[in-house]
């Protein structure tokens, strides 16, 4: 029962991350489903892919809906991601947990690292950009 719990609020908080912040809830299934239920690193990566199905699927017509998909930007990506995905997912079949959890710990940290110094950068630059509109309309 405890295991079926743990299963359920990964499996909202992984539907909230994705639909909100995109990232399809990988970034939060894996590490969840291998810390919390003991889940060994390539079956996580396996049941992640497979729960994100559905949930990308809901997510995408909502952001359609909206008007956030841009087509041409999709067909472009889309392809290499599919062939490139099943090299992947051999490559993945191939190491030992241990190894895969330590790839997988050291991109995720390196992205949410590259956004953090992204947005202190964005945030900088849109301080600066009002601070001299301020200065140029008290001249």
């Amino acid at each position: 029962m405890e295991e079926i719990l743990g299963a359920l609020a990964i499996g909202v908080a992984g539907g909230v991350a994705g639909g909100l912040l995109g990232i399809g809830g990988g970034t939060l299934y894996v590490p969840a489903l291998v810390l919390l239920l003991g889940v060994e690193q390539q079956l996580a990566q396996g049941i992640s892919l497979a729960a994100v199905i559905p949930t990308a699927i809901s997510a995408t017509t909502a952001n359609l809906r909206r008007g956030y998909v841009d087509g041409r930007l999709v067909a472009t990506v889309t392809p290499a991601a599919l062939v490139l995905a099943v090299v992947g997912a051999r490559i993945a079949g191939e190491l030992d947990s241990d190894t895969l959890s330590r790839i997988f710990g050291v991109v995720v940290l390196y992205v949410g690292v590259r956004t953090l110094f992204s947005l202190w950068r964005q945030a900088r630059s849109t301080r600066a950009q009002a601070a001299q509109h301020a200065s140029e309309e008290t001249d």
